[in-house]
């Protein structure tokens, strides 16, 4: 029974991570590519934050998290 708690409250603080990296990327995508925006620094932070986003997703997946209303932010 404490597993399933523990378990639940890892996967809560994983979709919140993971909602919160979705919020960055698409913050990131929305930057004008042809403006100062898009410097090497913001290219580079855009690249960190997209294999976060897809080692965490990839992890959720592999413990079977459920999410709800939750798309993945590469694919889109």
């Amino acid at each position: 029974m404490a597993h399933d708690k523990i378990k639940k409250l890892g996967d809560q603080r994983l979709i919140a991570t993971i909602e919160e990296l979705q919020e960055e990327i698409a913050i990131q995508k929305s930057l004008d590519p042809t403006t100062l925006d898009m410097s090497e620094d913001n290219i580079i932070v855009g690249k960190i934050l997209l294999a976060k986003y897809s080692f965490l997703y990839d992890e959720a997946r592999h413990r079977h998290t459920r999410f709800s209303g939750f798309t993945n932010a590469i694919s889109e």
